[in-house]
């Protein structure tokens, strides 16, 4: 566990924020029910708030990561709510080797999501006002949606919004087939591997820190910066590659969402948005998901990677300028609430 000081807002490097964001007004530390410590973070309140925004990272990320879309975010109006997953970030790491991405099941993500929702989320969208959207790239875009499905009869209502980034619906497995993948996932349970390395993975590589034209994720060296820099810097964040269970979860997710889940009745209205080019989770994949959702729209993006969000500025205000019309049209009858607290409708 790293120390307390590296929960304070104050730890929140300047240089990893842009945009106006400044650092979130606190941190907080998030005891789930199985005693896990997960790392949350909350913004300022705008001045005249619009609603609140939770903002769902993926894989081996960071809420620092985040700055910039937090920066957007709040220029838009939106009181901002970040969290690490644990296995990642500074929350709770139980393994060892803190820098094996491990876990039995996504509904494990799903449950801190509830509870972070409960402890967190809810109480700050009560004192900012307006509606709560949800902003998740894609490992927390997949918890996401497993969540819509969750409480598509009890609380169908808690997002008036939900923006997907790249939904980790499918990991992209490269020339492995799937079948392949699974074989070697359940060999690994099998022998008992389950919380080691799958095969092909390890601990992160400061060499990955260097851009390099044909990364996965951005054309944006900047930005690709913002994301491995801190690494260098605060080795406390690494994170490295997944664990055999790991592997499993994800295609046992992947499965759920193909054949089991009830995503024709979530009616919470979605823009899913897509670069059909990804190398990191098989996108044509969102598009079956798109055509099940109850009230789905995807936008794909030929010439983007992985990180829609942190993508050159000419990608990135494409995307923007989606979500703003999208938020426009699904916001336009919900209050606003200024810093006083008054209610504009």
């Amino acid at each position: 566990m790293a120390d307390d000081a590296a929960w304070t807002a104050s730890e929140f490097a300047a240089d990893h924020v842009s945009n106006g964001a400044g650092a979130p007004v606190e941190m907080r530390r998030i005891a789930m029910p199985d005693g896990v410590r997960l790392r949350v973070a909350v913004w300022p309140k705008p001045e005249r708030a619009r609603g609140t925004a939770l903002v769902l990272t993926g894989r081996a990320e960071f809420i620092e990561k985040y700055a910039e879309t937090a920066g957007a975010l709040t220029a838009r109006g939106f009181r901002v709510v970040a969290l690490d997953w644990r296995n990642q970030g500074l929350s709770d790491r139980p393994l060892p080797n803190r820098q094996i991405h491990h876990l039995t099941d996504f509904m494990t993500l799903v449950d801190d999501l509830d509870e972070v929702h409960r402890q967190v989320v809810a109480p700050v969208a009560a004192e900012t006002g307006g509606p709560v959207i949800l902003l998740a790239h894609s490992m927390g875009g997949l918890v996401t949606t497993l969540a819509m499905a969750r409480h598509v009869d009890d609380d169908p209502g808690r997002y008036a919004a939900v923006l997907l980034a790249a939904p980790m619906y499918a990991i992209h497995s490269g020339l492995l087939p799937r079948w392949l993948v699974r074989v070697l996932a359940s060999l690994g349970l099998a022998c008992g591997w389950g919380a080691r390395y799958a095969l092909g993975q390890g601990d992160y590589d400061p060499a990955e820190g260097r851009f390099r034209l044909d990364n996965k994720i951005t054309a944006d060296p900047r930005r690709y910066a913002a994301f491995h820099s801190p690494f260098a810097e605060r080795p406390q964040l690494r994170v490295g590659g997944v664990s055999f269970a790991w592997v499993a979860a994800a295609l046992d997710a992947e499965e759920a969402l193909r054949d089991g889940l009830p995503l024709e009745r979530v009616r919470t209205p979605v823009l899913l948005l897509s670069a059909p080019g990804d190398r990191v989770v098989r996108a044509k994949v969102h598009r079956a998901v798109a055509a099940r959702l109850g009230n789905a729209h995807l936008v794909e993006y030929p010439d983007a990677r992985h990180e829609l969000l942190m993508e050159c500025d000419v990608i990135r205000d494409r995307v923007w300028a989606d979500i703003d019309a999208f938020l426009d049209r699904t916001l336009q009858h919900k209050t606003l609430a200024p810093a006083d607290g008054s209610v504009v409708g």
